[in-house]
């Protein structure tokens, strides 16, 4: 009984040196987290020593967008698309969906990548004027402006095209 007593006293001192040791070549006073000399940003790299540096994260991968609006003046209607892969599914979409709401004579008024667009027309038919941008509120007040800016010019519709992430 003894003799374990004294293996147990013997054992509990070396405990706290087993647990505050780091591996060979690693500071381990006042490094409780054992880091590397050579880590990025290490407090303990020694002067004139450059650690490697991380990659850069690849850069991401966008996929374009197009989206088109198509009008039939005579009879107002009208037909879109905007997830369109290349412009020239975009205007065909957005004919097709023109004579779907009764169009004859539809034609693009139009097409575009990446952006947001806006359609103004004076009340009661008449002129109409388009405009893209970032977003759907600058492209509308673009399209007011092109309308003449008057009482008469209202936005009639906005479409986006938002490009897609694939990386």
């Amino acid at each position: 009984m003894k003799t374990f007593k004294l293996l147990f006293l013997l054992l509990l001192s070396y405990a706290p040196l087993g647990w505050a040791q780091c591996a060979p070549g690693i500071p381990g006073a006042g490094n409780p987290g054992c880091i590397p000399p050579t880590a990025p940003g290490s407090p303990y790299a020694q002067p004139g020593e450059s650690a490697p540096l991380a990659p850069p994260p690849p850069a991401p991968v966008w996929e374009d967008r197009w989206g088109a609006i198509a009008i039939d003046g005579q009879s107002g209607a009208a037909g879109g698309a905007n997830k369109s892969s290349t412009k020239q599914d975009a205007t065909r979409l957005a004919l097709e969906r023109c004579a779907t709401a009764g169009g004859v004579h539809c034609e693009i008024a139009i097409a575009f990548v990446n952006q947001c667009t806006a359609i103004a027309q004076r009340t009661g038919g008449g002129i109409v004027s388009t405009a893209t941008a970032a977003d759907t509120d600058q492209a509308s007040a673009r399209a007011l402006n092109r309308c003449g800016n008057s009482d008469s010019c209202k936005v009639i519709s906005t479409l986006c095209a938002v490009p897609v992430r694939v990386k």
